[in-house]
């Protein structure tokens, strides 16, 4: 292949270092007015009256919109299509308010400095009602009227496969789990523009996000609008990890615009995303595992609460997602599931990165870590004796999991991370010193392409070949700054002989571009690309049918190559030379369309191993070498895919060691400072080494399989695995800060003396 499994940079690269890319904070339309949102001062309670009058005051303040004058129809910013069910329970503005943070009202000024200053002065009254921060707390009914359905939802007992009778002998490992509040912290916060055209009845909305049509569904529904009349338009994007899946921003600015009829923009800061958009949930875990001996394991079950903060939002759907990841990377009999969603005075929980699937590991792979320790056996010998082979299948969707290959990374990530040879220098090492100790881990995980078969998942695209040459395709794409564009544009190049440069793709528009759900569950590549390869090598055949005709040649006879169809007598014609000719003699331009469906979901698996050292006078933990193995089929832009493992690495290790968001049980506010909350920099982790392991063999665009969130969903177990391996500890209450380690090595020394 020429162009496939080769490195390219992304698509806007250029514009991004001259810094003309325009990014929806940069949007400045005729009459813009900007809005600054008032945010509840209190974590439970009504709202009983808004005065806005100083707040009028200040030069430049053109509105107030609050929840008194605003509407008061509820909806689930986490919906995406027309006809699915969720729980509509958040509004633009609340007047029953539910955690510090939540929405009250927005100040429209002709400046941003002055719709801060203006939203400062907004005097709101509220009644204050009692209020809970954690799950135990709603549980024992310290609240009782967080929702008129209770604090509990989604609620769901599941099993799967058949339980075999156990043995005498059977080890049975409990372990219990808890993650804590993760923001997103991506680099460009959370921005929106608004745009209502009287005259022509048109809406039309550009931000950052992870799904037009999405959006469209909900304002379409919450402003009583047709469809047609809504559109939405994806802008440059700086990072989401799923933080840009669900609508927060958009119906806000939307609700200004058609008040006033400007434009309106909103944008905002750290503070604001990290407490009043979404987070990662809490979640807490028991996890039971029974094995055999010999390292069979029988059955595997875990019991979860989640804490899906003030609103329900995705947490029905999330808290079932969980059990989906039981079969994507291990075989076993049989598996049973308890899960539940838990109403909190928090900030709302809602999608992240791997979308449950790295709670699930990590909670898994801490329990197979300490089973091998009750099994005295090698914890990598405990997974190579469970891994799903090819042709195996995921007990809960009864589907194929393809050519699935966690083993093959197993036994490469025991060759290149030098397992045995590490294993018996952290020996020596942790026998010869008492401040410092070593440990090494393997965290294995396996993940999703796509919704099927659970979820409608389907793409449509078009292609036309431009007088010129070079193709213009039409694709709802939502690229998050990490390079989609230039991926699809090196399929259809690969499929055409077409140079890069040649190809022009577009980005979700929901006036123009196809419909689609948008950028979910890892299926961009696998469904999007699968659809683009097709309708390719449709206009591939177009092209040489066309030519075929004009030439008076057989189709069958021709070829093409570097943007040219070629004659086995050495003539060549460009692609533009057949698009005028179309025009001219068939007067039709030369266009094809493709829709299809995901039929199969494969495993798509990775194996990471950490060796870390740890200070136990400190707690600080030192990344000495980090191994990441993927299964990926095929990397399509080959320094994409390792970037994309590498910034996945830094991320959970922030997860495993340092990131948390608190709430304050006195007041009920949550971190909202990157003072208090700890990211892993650069400087923080040494290279990350990958290896892709790639045979194809699935139904993905030349036998892709996804990357960008399978590449996190291990980091955090494999991490803290090592940690616990070098403390010969237990800890699994995330993250593993130096305060817990050193508060473990207290305790120890107490229990000690």
């Amino acid at each position: 292949m020429k162009i496939i499994g080769n490195s390219r940079p992304i698509h806007d690269a250029k514009a991004k270092v001259t810094g003309s890319v325009r990014y929806a904070g940069d949007f400045e339309l005729p009459g813009t007015l900007y809005a600054a949102v008032m945010f509840s001062r209190i974590p439970h309670g009504y709202v009983t009256k808004v005065n806005a009058d100083r707040a009028m005051e200040i030069d430049g303040v053109v509105d107030v919109l609050h929840c008194f004058n605003t509407t008061d129809r509820p909806f689930n910013r986490f919906r995406t299509m027309k006809g699915q069910k969720t729980l509509e329970q958040d509004r633009i503005f609340q007047r029953h308010v539910r955690y510090v943070g939540d929405r009250v009202g927005c100040v429209l000024a002709e400046t941003p400095q002055a719709a801060r200053q203006a939203a400062a002065l907004v005097e709101v009254t509220y009644d204050p009602l009692p209020f809970a921060t954690t799950v135990s707390e709603a549980l024992e009914g310290k609240i009782d009227c967080i929702h008129p359905e209770g604090a509990v939802f989604g609620a769901v007992e599941l099993a799967f496969g058949k339980e075999p009778e156990m043995r005498p002998d059977t080890v049975e490992t409990v372990t219990e789990t808890f993650l804590p509040r993760l923001t997103h912290m991506t680099m460009e916060t959370h921005c929106c523009v608004a745009s209502w055209n009287r005259a022509m009845e048109q809406l039309t909305v550009w931000s950052p996000n992870q799904s037009v049509y999405g959006i469209r569904t909900v304002l379409a529904e919450l402003f009583d609008l047709p469809y047609e009349k809504v559109r939405v338009v994806k802008t440059t994007m700086g990072g989401s990890f799923g933080a840009k899946q669900e609508w927060i921003l958009e119906p806000v600015t939307a609700a200004a615009a058609l008040r006033t009829g400007r434009p309106v923009k909103l944008v905002f800061n750290r503070a604001e995303c990290m407490v009043s958009t979404i987070s990662r949930g809490p979640i807490h875990a028991k996890f039971v595992t029974r094995i055999t001996p010999r390292g069979k394991i029988q059955s595997m079950g875990a019991d979860v609460i989640l804490d899906s903060g003030a609103y329900v939002g995705n947490a029905c759907d999330y808290i079932q997602a969980l059990a989906s990841k039981f079969f994507r990377c291990y075989s076993y009999p049989y598996a049973y599931y308890k899960g539940k969603a838990v109403c909190t005075n928090a900030p709302m929980s809602g999608a992240y990165r791997g979308w449950s699937a790295p709670e699930m590991y990590t909670m898994m792979e801490h329990n197979l870590n300490m089973a091998a320790r009750r099994l005295r056996m090698d914890p990598l010998e405990l997974r190579l004796r469970n891994v799903a082979l090819p042709g195996e299948v995921d007990r809960k969707t009864g589907r194929p999991l393809g050519e699935i290959r966690i083993r093959e990374c197993l036994l490469l990530g025991r060759e290149k991370s030098f397992w045995e040879k590490r294993k018996e220098e952290n020996r020596i090492f942790n026998a010869g010193h008492t401040r410092f100790r070593r440990g090494i881990a393997v965290g294995c995980a396996g993940h999703v392409n796509g919704y099927y078969p659970r979820f409608p998942d389907y793409a449509g695209v078009s292609m036309r070949v431009s007088e010129s040459g070079g193709v213009q395709v039409l694709a709802t794409l939502h690229d998050h700054g990490c390079g989609t564009v230039t991926v699809m544009k090196m399929i259809v190049s690969e499929v055409l002989d077409l140079p890069l440069e040649k190809i022009q793709i577009s980005e979700g528009d929901t006036a123009v571009t196809p419909h689609d759900v948008g950028c979910f569950a890892s299926r961009t590549t696998y469904v999007i690309g699968r659809a683009l390869f097709d309708c390719a090598e449709k206009l591939r055949n177009e092209l040489l049918e066309a030519c075929g005709r004009w030439q008076n040649t057989d189709p069958s006879e021709l070829w093409v190559k570097d943007g040219e169809i070629r004659f086995p007598d050495g003539r060549a014609v460009s692609f533009g030379d057949v698009a005028v000719w179309m025009l001219w003699e068939e007067q039709r331009e030369l266009w094809v369309s493709h829709q299809s469906q995901s039929q199969s979901n494969p495993g798509v698996t990775g194996a990471h191993f950490a060796w870390v050292e740890v200070d136990t006078c400190t707690g600080m933990v030192k990344l000495l070498d980090y191994l990441a193995i993927h299964d990926i089929g095929q990397a399509i832009n080959r320094e994409m895919c390792v970037a994309q493992i590498q910034g996945a690495v830094a991320m959970g290790c922030g997860a495993a060691l340092s990131e948390h968001m608190d709430t304050s049980p006195k007041n009920g506010k949550a971190t909202a400072s990157m003072k208090d909350y700890h990211v892993r920099n650069t400087p923080d982790l040494l290279n990350v080494r990958v290896e892709l392991i790639e045979d194809g063999g699935t139904q993905g665009p030349y036998g892709a399989k996804s990357i960008g969130e399978a590449c996190y969903v291990p980091v955090a177990a494999a991490v803290a695995g090592a940690v616990n391996d070098a403390l010969d500890s237990e800890l699994s209450s995330f993250p593993l800060t130096p305060d817990a380690i050193v508060d473990l090595m207290i305790k120890r020394e107490q229990h000690e003396a």
